[in-house]
């Protein structure tokens, strides 16, 4: 434990330490010139236990302090332990236990639940657990989360320890990158067995730019040996992580916003300049660059997916940068919804080849289905082509499922079998509260309700508590209404139960949605309808981080999520706002207003600042606009001093004008109040 200024916390640190299940170990302290009360607390802990050993020295340096801890150390095992975080009191003994039972594994991290300086509970953060995923993103960002981990002491004398070069401010990140490329291997245990404080006087926080170029340096620098070392594994490497994140990871998302200037990452640059010697590579690179700068490669990505026979998708493309004002042709088949038969309900199955999570939602599906007092149809909707329900043939056969055994069912050929009065969903990952869901459903079908939303709660799927179970996402959330859960993106179509009616005006082309088809159902139903909200009936097991290996589903949500955001108008991004002239900003104005009118677009936290930036800075004599002059009744006071600021007077005094109109006709027609 390094410890440096830490008086507020480090008794409890500490106590953290000596109360662990596991007691054969020494606690090695390097004080490093802390100018507080910690060296006065450090004196009386180390008389109460003789476990610890303290050790003083001038400031040197977190990596220095570290080293120094190691170097006075016996243990074959170094556990890493700040002097503001909390281990939980089964760290040692799974940490120990795990490395004597894996001895090609030289570290291994866990997972960790985050605090505030106060105390406050901020929630569950994660790492992966697979090796091989641990090593691949290790070149993303850094995969094991230090204060959490059990190293081998020959694995760090390997690589030479801890770099005391007081310039790096991630010495952690550092030697790891270093153990790696000397062949050492990296696991994280599901279970959380740490509490981290997000310290305020942290170099994370107070030295945040120079310890973000520390960790671009260390990246570029290791993945440069790495292609030294072995270019073709390198080059497997990058395109894995730019495909499976083509935006870029939190790590890259932070460097941009407090490094600018830099330049992308030697990853991404080493990906950029691979050949692209199939059409997949082709598509592949088309769509990260649309992702990643819009506006620069419309009309690349919009040739390859007419080449991919996606025309409905690179119309849109065009809608998003401005060209044309007509709304995509839909095949007359994409959704015929069969007139309404006996069955209750329609409660469809998503497949995609996830056996075990398949196998569990199905028997929570046939248990529903037994103790209904209503019939339910099952229809099992295969989310990806050509996976094939072999193995589950038997199975659903027994229970009456409908599905397709050898194809599967996409969702379109799924709607048209469906025979329910409602429609209820199951998706990966979801599972449904039995008994809850059963009252919701006979609430539904007596009482004719259009349509209901239930708020899942989350769980961690890679992240256990202290009975080994998922770990509950505790993190806060505002209170739920359809404006925070499409604004905190909480919408899923598992959430949703609703008449089937509802789905007759879909307009959307399933099937080149694809994986994303599910989610943009969903948020279609969340922005066309009014909805009651009824807690405690679904639970969604939050995936774990893992490498798709492919960006088009992010482009699918990506270009989907606009296109309902802004009414299916066709609505430029803001990137195109620039240069639209003046007969498309009027269109625009005129056609986003019409959308809200016609309930096809809902203002959110998601959409709100975009619609408010187009209408007061791109608009003339905006009070005309219906969809403006609600916005302005929600916010008055900045919008007045925006206009004034930006010299549009006759905006200011128009909006003025309605303001006052407005407050005038609220009273007169408000009751007389004592």
């Amino acid at each position: 434990m390094a410890v440096y200024n830490t008086e507020r916390y480090l008794s409890e640190a500490i106590h953290s330490i000596s109360s662990q299940s596991f007691s054969d170990f020494e606690l090695v302290i390097v004080d490093d010139g802390s100018t507080d009360g910690s060296p006065e607390i450090l004196k009386s802990l180390a008389k109460q236990d003789a476990r610890i050993k303290l050790v003083t020295q001038v400031n040197a340096g977190i990596g220095a302090a570290t080293q120094r801890g190691i170097n006075e150390s016996r243990g074959e095992y170094i556990a890493i332990m700040d002097s503001d975080d909390i281990s939980l009191p089964e760290r040692l003994a799974l940490q120990k236990q795990f490395l004597d039972l894996h001895p090609d594994i030289d570290a291994v991290g866990s997972q960790w639940r985050m605090l505030h300086a106060d105390g406050g509970d901020i929630g569950i953060d994660t790492h992966p657990i697979n090796p091989a995923t641990v090593s691949v993103l290790m070149y993303a960002f850094f995969s094991l989360h230090h204060p959490t981990t059990m190293i081998r002491r020959r694995a760090l004398e390997k690589v030479g320890g801890y770099s005391l070069d007081r310039g790096c401010l991630v010495p952690d990140y550092d030697v790891f990158m270093r153990m790696q490329l000397a062949g050492c291997k990296f696991a994280n245990l599901p279970e959380i067995l740490f509490i981290w404080r997000l310290n305020p006087a942290s170099t994370t926080h107070h030295k945040a730019r120079a310890q973000a170029a520390s960790v671009a340096d260390v990246r570029d620098t290791g993945f440069k040996q790495l292609l030294l070392n072995d270019p073709q594994r390198a080059e497997a490497i990058a395109k894995s992580i730019v495909h499976s994140f083509p935006t870029g990871t939190w790590q890259d998302e932070r460097i941009r916003q407090l490094l600018p200037e830099r330049e992308p990452s030697l990853l991404y640059r080493t990906w950029l300049d691979l050949p692209d010697d199939t059409p997949a590579d082709h598509f592949n690179k088309a769509l990260v660059l649309w992702l990643k700068k819009p506006d620069q490669y419309c009309e690349t990505l919009r040739e390859q997916l007419i080449t991919d026979n996606k025309p409905w998708l690179a119309a849109l493309i065009d809608g998003y940068r401005g060209i044309g004002t007509v709304d995509p042709a839909l095949p007359n088949d994409v959704l015929t919804i069969n007139p309404d038969n006996q069955i209750g309900v329609s409660l469809f199955v998503t497949y995609s080849g996830a056996s075990e999570d398949f196998s569990q939602r199905l028997q929570q599906a046939f248990a529903l289905k037994a103790q209904a007092a209503f019939s339910i149809e099952i229809i099992v909707v295969s989310i990806k082509p050509d996976l094939s329900l072999k193995p589950f043939s038997q199975l659903l056969s027994t229970h009456a499922c409908i599905f397709d055994e050898e194809d599967g069912l996409a969702w379109n050929t799924a709607f048209h079998k469906a025979s329910g009065q409602y429609f209820a969903y199951l998706e990966d990952n979801f599972r449904f509260n039995t008994n809850v869901i059963l009252e919701i459903l006979e609430s539904q079908i007596q009482h004719k309700t259009r349509i209901s939303f239930m708020p899942d709660t989350r769980y961690f799927a890679d992240a256990l508590d202290e009975n080994g179970l998922p770990a509950l996402d505790n993190s806060f959330h505002p209170v739920w209404t359809r404006s925070t859960l499409l604004g905190k993106d909480r919408v899923h179509l598992s959430n949703f139960i609703h008449k089937r009616a509802l789905l007759r005006d879909f307009k959307g082309n399933i099937p080149e949605l694809g994986i994303a088809a599910s989610r943009y159902l969903g948020r279609y139903l969340a922005i066309k309808n009014d909805f009651n909200i009824i807690e405690a009936g679904v639970n969604y097991f939050i995936p774990a981080i893992g490498l798709n290996e492919n960006p088009l589903p992010l482009f699918q949500k990506t270009i989907g999520d606009w296109y309902l955001d802004y009414g299916m108008t066709n609505f430029p991004a803001p990137v195109f706002h620039e240069n639209l002239p003046v007969p498309q900003i009027e269109y625009y104005a005129k056609a986003l207003s019409t959308a809200w009118l016609n309930n096809t677009l809902y203002v959110h936290p998601g959409n709100v600042s975009v619609l408010e930036n187009f209408y007061i800075n791109r608009v003339n004599l905006v009070i005309r606009m219906p969809l403006f002059r609600y916005l302005l009744t929600h916010n008055k006071k900045n919008y007045l001093i925006i206009f004034w600021r930006n010299k549009a007077y006759l905006n200011a005094a128009t909006s003025l004008l309605y303001c006052i109109y407005q407050t005038v006709t609220l009273r007169l027609f408000t009751p007389f109040k004592k």
